[in-house]
């Protein structure tokens, strides 16, 4: 990528979080010592799923469509669709761009894949469907992931170990070994937990081993994440927004909930109505840019789910 390509991917990124600093201020930032690399890290993370929602919308336009098409994983037409369309995009995609920022800021970065651990009753591992990013500061190394729904952490958290408070909970990584019983950990060597404010306990969210994956182990991932029927983002529609009152802002199916936790909980909850209302949501709520007939197409696929 040539140096004007960059420049115009980082000042396009910057527009699109809607921060103050400039391509020059952020690689200075990048260049600096680990402390104060780790902490652009963690205002990159907050601004980009602030800015940037996470959403599986294209995965079921192509279903109600009857294509059998996964989501593009090219840095080239994910920037496309999250910055200049202004779209979201689900795990892969908030990766792949994330991590493409970071390596135009001179930082060195390489993909992993990851266990989701969420939800009762797994007797078995889970496939390696989910895409964060290892960034490396000298010995250390950080997980970096924008792209968990949810869940997704706001901080850069080390590899080392040790607690990180967000405004919406704690994180940490700790060992597979320590968290995970023996059948479920596959290869896996580290395990990201979180808890919300008020819970006593940590939880697993997913497992992963400190390996740089191929390019075609990224691409299996995706496929078979957005195409296989019947997994979590091929059926109905699945989007978050983290919001800056620290709640959250989430569509399953045909509700839309809000949620924040803290020392006053709030929590309202109510059923989209038709594809109007829908579109509405995607437009005012979550600030997409989508069009009321892509809006119709994927309503009336979720309808039919």
């Amino acid at each position: 990528m040539t140096t004007t390509m960059a420049s115009s991917l980082l000042e396009r990124y910057i527009e699109r979080l809607g921060l103050e600093a400039s391509v020059p201020e952020l690689r200075q930032r990048a260049g600096g010592a680990s402390g104060q690399v780790v902490e652009l890290l963690d205002d990159l993370l907050r601004a980009h799923i602030h800015a940037i929602c996470f959403e599986n919308l294209d995965v079921l336009a192509a279903r109600a469509r009857g294509e059998v098409r996964a989501v593009s994983v090219s840095l080239d037409e994910v920037a496309d669709k999250l910055l200049r369309n202004r779209r979201g995009g689900y795990c892969h995609e908030h990766a792949v761009l994330f991590r493409g920022i970071l390596a135009e800021l001179g930082l060195a970065v390489y993909p992993v894949l990851a266990r989701v651990h969420l939800g009762a009753g797994r007797v078995e591992p889970a496939g390696l469907t989910h895409q964060a990013t290892i960034v490396a500061l000298g010995s250390q190394r950080y997980l970096v992931d924008p792209g968990f729904g949810g869940g997704t952490p706001e901080c850069a958290l080390p590899l080392s170990g040790g607690v990180r408070a967000t405004v919406r909970g704690e994180y940490r990584i700790v060992p597979a070994e320590s968290a995970l019983e023996p059948a479920m950990r596959a290869e896996s060597e580290w395990v990201l937990q979180s808890r919300t404010t008020g819970e006593q306990e940590f939880r697993n969210d997913y497992a992963f081993a400190d390996v740089a994956r191929q390019r075609s182990d990224i691409e299996v991932s995706n496929w078979y994440t957005s195409t296989k029927p019947g997994t979590r983002f091929t059926g109905p529609p699945v989007l978050a927004r983290s919001l800056p009152d620290s709640g959250k802002l989430t569509v399953e199916g045909q509700q839309l909930r809000y949620v924040r936790s803290g020392a006053v909980p709030e929590r309202r909850e109510r059923t989209i109505t038709d594809a109007a209302d829908f579109a509405r949501v995607l437009t005012e709520d979550f600030e997409l840019r989508v069009r009321g007939e892509f809006a119709a197409l994927v309503w009336g696929a979720n309808s039919q789910s």
